[in-house]
């Protein structure tokens, strides 16, 4: 049996500490994490203390860790691809929380130094793995639903936040902090190509310069229509999924899923009539409905929250075998280019000014 992977981690907040801290300690016949480094001194120290690792004072001194073997970095969004592309050049695999950059340069640069030091780059795109998506993603592809026309996906909240996630000059904004996963989600339902882009985007209760609600809608030719809504005032949320196509429907949330469909073959033939109605009456017939519905095991985690810890741990297991016995990785840099390209253009279409990053 291979001995457990030896992580350095850099940023100890939400992600760095309540996803992937936790998420190894569940894996230790996989990773052991032997250093860490973060911003604030007193949260390296104490979690140092609680890992029983090594604290770094900054990220020079993490990365010249000759133990280390993969560096998670968890940093602020703007510094992703600056600290990824650092730690590759210092001989480290690197596993990069979202957004992964803000820019098709920043990917761009990553993989190429990934090649150039023979090392492995990952996207952290845990919800590829959840349940809900998994569940409609494999409802439409089955067919049963017909050709699909119109996918919509709603994050809604309401609440007032006042952290570096509000700050521009962080990348902070619904785009950059949560929109990768239901982007990335959209985009898988869309299929292949490249979609049109229309998006909006504001800033109304945040405490920051950034945009708490946003709207996108991916379109073109051949393909479903993906709606999305990430936002932060809406008081009244509505289903996580509705779904419309040609012989039948889905609806329902992170933990619960409905959906009905009917054989429009089986039943009589419909084809134009100009006469007038009967009776002045609308065209009405009975349809056969089937149904099916699908509920999640674990409780919901809404938009902001951490997601269950199954599908960090799904992601981690595939990262394993990409690590140690040569595998494809699950979600690699090009799909998450293609992620960053939309992100770019929904950018374009909302008004949001590009931040100013020092990623080169």
């Amino acid at each position: 049996m291979s001995k457990p992977i030896r992580v350095g981690i850099i940023g100890l907040g939400r992600s760095g500490w309540d996803i992937h801290a936790n998420a190894m300690l569940q894996r230790p016949e996989q990773f052991k994490i032997v250093s860490v480094t973060d911003a604030v001194p007193e949260r390296s120290a104490k979690s140092a203390e609680a890992l029983g690792c090594r604290v770094h004072p900054d990220l020079p001194s993490l990365l010249a860790d000759a133990e280390v073997e993969l560096v998670v970095v968890a940093t602020f969004n703007h510094l992703h691809a600056l600290h990824a592309r650092q730690a590759l050049e210092a001989g480290k695999h690197v596993l990069c929380e979202k957004p992964f950059g803000l820019t098709v340069a920043d990917v761009d640069g990553l993989m190429a130094a990934a090649d150039r030091a023979g090392k492995i780059v990952a996207p952290f795109q845990q919800r590829r793995f959840q349940k809900d998506f998994l569940k409609v993603k494999e409802v439409l592809d089955s067919g049963i639903l017909g050709r699909i026309v119109h996918v919509r996906t709603c994050w809604h909240g309401f609440k007032r936040r006042w952290d570096w996630q509000t700050d521009r000059a962080f990348a902070g904004g619904a785009l950059n902090n949560n929109g990768p996963h239901p982007l990335d989600h959209a985009l898988c339902l869309f299929g292949d190509g490249e979609p049109e882009v229309w998006a909006q985007a504001s800033r109304n209760l945040c405490s920051g310069d950034a945009e708490d609600h946003l709207k996108f809608i991916l379109y073109g030719a051949g393909h479903p229509t993906v709606e999305v809504e990430l936002t932060d005032v809406w008081a009244y949320p509505q289903d996580r999924w509705v779904v419309s196509g040609t012989s039948g429907g889905l609806h329902g949330s992170e933990q619960r899923l409905e959906w009905k469909w009917a054989d429009l073959a089986a039943m009589p033939p419909r084809p134009l009539d100009l006469r007038p109605t009967p009776d002045r009456s609308y065209n009405s017939e009975k349809i056969d409905w089937q149904t099916a519905s699908w509920a999640a095991e674990t409780a919901p985690a809404g938009a902001g929250a951490p997601p269950p810890p199954e599908y960090d741990l799904a992601f981690y297991d595939k990262l394993h075998a990409s690590l140690t016995r040569g595998l494809p990785l699950a979600i690699p840099p090009a799909e998450i280019r293609r992620r960053i390209a939309v992100l770019e253009r929904i950018r374009e279409k909302a008004g949001l000014p590009i931040q100013s990053h020092p990623a080169g």
